[in-house]
Order: C-alpha cells, then sequence, then structure tokens
C-alpha cells in the first residue's frame, strides 16, 4: 500500500457519506467576515442529532455548566460562537466516522476527547494559545489513525502494536496516521492550525507553523496516557515533552491542576461514549 492509495481514501470519504457538506457549510459560516452566531445556530439546529450532541457537550462539567444548559440556544449563551463551532466541527467529523462503527474506533474517539480535554487545560496556563482551537486539534488530532483503522483493520492493530508505531505506519500504509490525518483535514477545508497539529502531533519540534499549538497537543496526549492509561493511547512520553514543559514554564502543580480538572471530567467523558 502506498500513501496515494490513502490520500484517494481520503478523497473519496466526500462521496461516501453527506456529512462532509454540512462540515463545509459550518466551516463557511465560521470563517464568513460579518457571520453572527444566530447564522451558525440556525445550521447546527437543522441536524437534530448534531445539535443534540452540541448541547450534550455544553453540559460537560468541564465547562461549568453541567446540567443548565437546556437547548442549542443557552449553549450559545454560555459558551459562545467560538466555542460551539468547534464542537460543531468536531461532532461533524465523528460522525463521519461513526463510534458505533467497531469497538475500536470508539476507544479512539475517546483518547481524542480526553485529549482534547487536556488541551484545553493546558492552553488556559499557556496564554499563547486558542482555548477553542486546542480543544478542537485534540479532539481531531488522531483521526489519521481511524482513517488508517478504515483502510485496512488488521495492518492497523499490527502497526499500532509496534515498538516504534510511525515507522510501522510508514511500512504499511506509506505514511504515518498524522500525514493521513492532515490530507483528511485538508481536504475537507479545515482551519490550517488544526491540519498543523495533526501532522505534527507526535514531531511538535519539526512544526514550522503553529508550534504552541501542536506542543500543547503532543503534551495533552503523552499526559492523557499518563492519567488514563489504555491500548489505544499512543503518546509516548519522549525528550520533546520534557522540553515543552521547560519552554513554557510548566510546573509540577500546573501538571496536577490538569491532572485534576481531567479526573473530575473522565466519568463525562465515559457517559458521552457510553450512550453515544
Amino acid at each position: 500500500m502506498t500513501q496515494g492509495d490513502v490520500k484517494t481514501f481520503t478523497k473519496n470519504i466526500q462521496s461516501l457519506s453527506t456529512i462532509p457538506g454540512l462540515l463545509h457549510k459550518i466551516l463557511s459560516v465560521a470563517q464568513r467576515e460579518g457571520a453572527s452566531a444566530n447564522d451558525l445556530l440556525k445550521l447546527i439546529a437543522h441536524d437534530q442529532a448534531l445539535a443534540e450532541k452540541v448541547v450534550r457537550v455544553a453540559n460537560s462539567a468541564f465547562f461549568g455548566h453541567s446540567g443548565d444548559v437546556k437547548d442549542l440556544r443557552q449553549a450559545f449563551i454560555f459558551l459562545g460562537m467560538d466555542k460551539i463551532k468547534s464542537i460543531a466541527l468536531g461532532m461533524t467529523v465523528m460522525d463521519i466516522f461513526p463510534v458505533r462503527s467497531s469497538f475500536n474506533v470508539k476507544n479512539l474517539w475517546r483518547h481524542g476527547y480526553e485529549v482534547a480535554i487536556l488541551a484545553e487545560a493546558l492552553s488556559g496556563i499557556i496564554c499563547a494559545t486558542c482555548p477553542q482551537e486546542c480543544f478542537l486539534a485534540g479532539l481531531l488530532h488522531d483521526i489519521g489513525r481511524i482513517i488508517l483503522y478504515q483502510i485496512d483493520p488488521k495492518k492497523f492493530i499490527e502497526s499500532s502494536a509496534a515498538d516504534n508505531v510511525l515507522t510501522a505506519e510508514e511500512e504499511a500504509f506509506g505514511c504515518t496516521h498524522g500525514e493521513a490525518g492532515a490530507w483528511f483535514a485538508e481536504e475537507n477545508g479545515l482551519p490550517s492550525e488544526i491540519i498543523s497539529v495533526i501532522r505534527y502531533h507526535h514531531r511538535p519540534s519539526q512544526a514550522k507553523e503553529y508550534r504552541d499549538a501542536t506542543s500543547i497537543v503532543s503534551l495533552a496526549e503523552a499526559l492523557s496516557r499518563r492519567f488514563n492509561p489504555q491500548a489505544e493511547n499512543d503518546g509516548k512520553w519522549t525528550d520533546e515533552h520534557d522540553l515543552i514543559l521547560m519552554e513554557h514554564s510548566l510546573t509540577d502543580d500546573d501538571i496536577l491542576i490538569v491532572g485534576e480538572r481531567f479526573c473530575a471530567e473522565k466519568p463525562e467523558i465515559d457517559q458521552f461514549f457510553t450512550t453515544a
């Protein structure tokens, strides 16, 4: 298998699902100059399943409104347009690869949600980054793994069990999951910051742009493995993570605070994917 085969698969996703159309509409409204929160609200409201998911995520204890958000309009009032945009985009991409498709894919999405929570928490400490973008980038950082799984589950599982996952993926698929995910994000017009994070989240030092956001998501993935070890988490701690801590002057107390927020949120994450 070559990277050309993977690129072709990502392009064909456009014709396999009606979801990308909605994804492009959300991006169009969110990026249009002069667009209002009401424009985005109307668009999301037309898809009842998406609206319900947005409200469920908005009710997360992590956002401080557990049980208070009764409908989509309240979600917009409590969280604002930027946060709702990130949640809606993330949930829409998730629907392209439904969590019901397999136990493995559900756990991969659960891992993405965990990294999203940790990335947002870290971005609150590292002020050079945008919490909304870090949340979305964290949620989608491993979309390439889901794509590789869809292409060939057997090869994906074998490469995931290797000591060097990225090298094994290159041998099996002709590319890494970071590259596969970035091609999908480019094909669907996702923001350039998200594309960069997806491509370089295992090698943040190679990111020429959006280095801070890439470092945060990479660190969030490594911390998720520390706080909640599981087979689907490939975020091994490396020397790069030590350098990220030093570069941003993150202390043990900072990591403890982030870990406490994550542990408080974990039951919400488990419930979301149990009932999804």
